[in-house]
């Protein structure tokens, strides 16, 4: 992965999409969000590289795969939250941006219960309080 070349990339979109604004705005939102795109399809191919390495540590543990699963899971959750975060804000939408951000830490906590209640019960066994 090169993030040198998505900071120019992003840079120079910036740059464009703010000269075009004085022109064209529609324009300069279709570049932006193109400029976006690219980027994100850039960075799959990483993510899935990583995650595969990830279920290879995982195979060869004996670490339950479901933890693996829950904390992509609340970590994609972050990083879609956060950008659509960032586009309510983009849009000038604040309330709109805290209601999302509200509803993101919401989603993290409900989809990392089961093991925060794993991480509990193993702690009560531990120091002899689980009974």
């Amino acid at each position: 992965m090169n993030i040198i070349s998505i900071c120019v990339a992003a840079i120079v979109t910036s740059v464009l999409a703010v000269l075009l604004k004085k022109h064209n705005a529609e324009y300069s939102l279709i570049l932006t969000v193109c400029c976006v795109t690219l980027i994100l399809m850039y960075l799959i191919s990483s993510v899935v590289f990583a995650v595969s390495g990830i279920e290879d540590i995982f195979a060869n543990s004996s670490i339950d795969i479901t933890y693996m699963e829950t904390l992509l899971k609340c970590v994609g959750i972050c990083f879609v939250t956060e950008f659509t975060c960032d586009c309510c804000k983009d849009a000038s939408q604040n309330a709109l941006s805290s209601v999302v951000l509200m509803s993101g830490r919401i989603c993290v906590l409900i989809t990392a219960f089961p093991l925060f209640k794993e991480f509990l019960s193993l702690s009560l066994d531990l120091t002899g309080g689980g009974g």
